[in-house]
This record gives structure tokens, C-alpha cells and sequence, in this order.
């Protein structure tokens, strides 16, 4: 059930997103620099109300008929639950797209609740969820060259550093069990990344291909607290439909896969790399991790949008058993704030299983 609250967040942000296209209606095909700035909205169980600041510039440095545009993101955002995050993440595209340079950097003070692993634990009551509070400083960054049209090939680095991690549990417990079972832990890996990428705009996509596979080994040489495995598959199409409303369906398939000695905070889980709308981040753990999700967009009116969509995932249990398949599903709105680059505040209502719901609200596609 949708609550007041969440019914009069919802309302405010379609309130400032008018407002906002309003007074910011740049839609010069001709422009190699934009920009936004937008308050940050954000609602579930557990976080409660969040609440922040987002700026998102977008760039052009080649030509536009075989260069995409590159985009900039820095957020910060704090929650009534206690919780704060501090974002800067970029994509950029060279001239002629010879290579393709991503990244982020990373704050968190971030208290969450964990719930041990698997696709089926229960919070009915206290002793079925743990809260753990840690502060946390990530760095990505990956440099691919572009082998052929659409093919690109490289190299990522990646440090997350933990440390100051607290329970809310004086007895053993299944985090402790779990995890490395110290106050911090760091995991440092230099990675190998493939990407074909045929889409025709990054952001928000009409049609084309997203294929990546990334296979990142975390080292005690490299700094990591323990040597353990991460291999991801993210694979994605878009088709549109020359309709009225200008239809577009995508559709995406996530695979994630941890091997050995992984640390329970980092783990495979729901609410990470954009997925799983309806679950919180962390919800389910598991060294597996399987995900679909397809969305139907379409132009309502003018500036105006709409998405529905729908999605399975599942996370291996402690035996690493694939038992139990979560759906979610919801629908949003969307109000484009610039034509030509497609740049979309958007806002999604999303539910899933045992109370699991979320609202949404940012600038971009979820994918």
C-alpha cells in the first residue's frame, strides 16, 4: 500500500520537476555542455525519508555523429534514519569514442540492516535482522580502449576501504559468522572488463545492444584483507516502436558471481547497480546473484513520460542453493528536462515481496 508519505513525496517532486523544466528548458541540439541541479528524494522502510542535493552535467568532445555525449554526476544525500552518502561518478567518451573512461568515488556512513543469506530470510521479528553500522570510502575507475566499433577492452581498479564497523548485537552473530569477523577490512582489485555497447544515447536509450563482463580478482597482494573472486555479466536490449507515444521496451539480465573468501558488506545483494527496485540495499546476500527486469516507456504528453515494469531476482542460499525467486514491480513517471540529450527526472513507486517497496527519484534511466 502506497502511505500518505510516500503519496506526498511524490507530489512534491512532480510539483519541482514542472517547475524545473519550466525554468530550465535548454533544448539546443547544437549545445556541447548541460546541465541540472536537483534535490534528491528518496523513500523506503528503512531509510526512512532521504533527502540531498544532485548535479548532472553532460559534454560532447567529438563530433556528434560518432562520438556520444559524456556525463558527470555528484550527489550527496542524508536520511532520517541516520545515514549519509557523498557521490561523484563520471562516463566519459573521447573524440571519436577511441576510449571510454569510467568511474566513481565513494563516501558512506551508511547504518543497515542485514539479514544473513539467501532469497528467503525473514524479518518478522528482532532477532531476525542485525544492524550494522560502518563508514566506508570506494574508488572505481576503468580505462577502456575501443577495439572496433562498439567493442571496447580494458582495465578497472577498484579499492573499497571499511572500517568502524558496529553491531547492534553484543552475542555471536550471523554478520560475524559471515564476514571477516574484524572492525575493518579493505578489498583492492586491478580488473579486466569487456564492454559492447551499440546504444544510442547512454542515459536513456531507444534502441541498441549493452553487453559487459567483468572479471575483478581481490588480492592480498593489491591490499585486500583475503583473496576472493568477482565475476559480473550485465547484458541489456533496448527496441523501440514507432508509435504515437513513441514506445520503448527494455530489458535487462544481471548476473553476479563471488567466489571465496568474500566479505559479508560487499556480497552479491539486492539495491546494488541499479536493480531490484521494491528491495532495500541488502535485503538478500548471497555469493549468487540472478536478475531480470523489462520496462515499457512511453511519451505521455509533451515533456511528460511514463514506465511500467516488472523483474525476478534470486540470491544463492548458504549452501549456495538456488531455492527461491523475489518479483518486484512498479511504474513511474518521467519529465524530460532536455530534448535533445534525453535527459528524464524520473520518479518510481516500486513493490516487492514481505513489505519490500521503494520510491524513487533521480536524473536517468535505471538502465
Amino acid at each position: 500500500m502506497v502511505s500518505k508519505k510516500n503519496i506526498l513525496i511524490a507530489s512534491l517532486v512532480i510539483g519541482l520537476s514542472i517547475g524545473f523544466k519550466q525554468g530550465n528548458a535548454q533544448t539546443d541540439s547544437t549545445k556541447k555542455v548541460s546541465y541540472s541541479l536537483l534535490p534528491v528524494l528518496v523513500s523506503d522502510p528503512f531509510i526512512g525519508f532521504g533527502y540531498g542535493v544532485l548535479t548532472n552535467v553532460n559534454f560532447l568532445l567529438g563530433p556528434k555523429e560518432t562520438t556520444r555525449f559524456s556525463n558527470a554526476q555528484a550527489y550527496v544525500i542524508n536520511t532520517t534514519n541516520g545515514q549519509f552518502a557523498a557521490q561523484f561518478n563520471h562516463q566519459i567518451f573521447t573524440k571519436n569514442e577511441n576510449w571510454i573512461w569510467q568511474g566513481k568515488l565513494q563516501y558512506l556512513n551508511w547504518p543497515e540492516n542485514t539479514y544473513g543469506l539467501g532469497s528467503n530470510t525473514k524479518n518478522e521479528v528482532a532477532t531476525d535482522k542485525e544492524n550494522v553500522a560502518y563508514k566506508a570510502i570506494e574508488l572505481e575507475e576503468r580505462v577502456l580502449r575501443k577495439l572496433k566499433t562498439h567493442h571496447f577492452l580494458g582495465l578497472q581498479y577498484r579499492l573499497y576501504n571499511c572500517w568502524d564497523l558496529k553491531s547492534d548485537k553484543d552475542t555471536l552473530s550471523f554478520f560475524e559468522n559471515n564476514t571477516i569477523g574484524t572492525k575493518q577490512f579493505t578489498a583492492s582489485t586491478i580488473g579486466v572488463h569487456y564492454i559492447f555497447d551499440s546504444r544510442d544515447n547512454v542515459q536513456n536509450a531507444y534502441k541498441g545492444e549493452y553487453l559487459e563482463v567483468a572479471i575483478n580478482p581481490y588480492s592480498k597482494i593489491l591490499g585486500s584483507t583475503q583473496d576472493w573472486l568477482n565475476m559480473r555479466l550485465d547484458a541489456r536490449y533496448y527496441h523501440q516502436f514507432k508509435t504515437k507515444h513513441d514506445l520503448v521496451f527494455a530489458n535487462r539480465i544481471l548476473f553476479e558471481q563471488a567466489l571465496g573468501d568474500v566479505p559479508y558488506m560487499i556480497m552479491p545483494q539486492t539495491g546494488r547497480q541499479f536493480s531490484t527496485r521494491g528491495y532495500v540495499q541488502g535485503r538478500y546476500r548471497g555469493k549468487l546473484f540472478l536478475h531480470y527486469e523489462a520496462e515499457l516507456r512511453a511519451n505521455l504528453w509533451k515533456f511528460i513520460g511514463g514506465v511500467a515494469f516488472a523483474g525476478v531476482n534470486t540470491l544463492s542460499e548458504p549452501n549456495d542453493e538456488i531455492k527461491y525467486i523475489n518479483p518486484n514491480m512498479g511504474a513511474g513517471l518521467r519529465f524530460n528536462i532536455n530534448k535533445s540529450q534525453r535527459t528524464n527526472i524520473r520518479i518510481d513507486y516500486a513493490l516487492g515481496l514481505n513489505n519490500n517497496s521503494g520510491l524513487y527519484f533521480q536524473i536517468c534511466e535505471v538502465f
